[in-house]
């Protein structure tokens, strides 16, 4: 189990990752809390599979 330090680190590493998500659209400059979901969904999917 990870420590709190670890956790933290891997909250914001999931931040920045998302982040880099929604910036590297293209000319996409925002998003519907509908497509924000799907985002986070497809991520925890991707990471899961790992």
């Amino acid at each position: 189990m990870p420590t709190d330090r670890e956790s933290n680190e891997i909250k914001k590493s999931m931040a920045y990752d998302l982040i880099d998500i929604i910036e590297s659209a293209d000319g996409k400059e925002s998003y519907t809390p509908e497509e924000i979901k799907a985002l986070i969904k497809a991520y925890i999917t991707e990471m899961s599979q790992r």
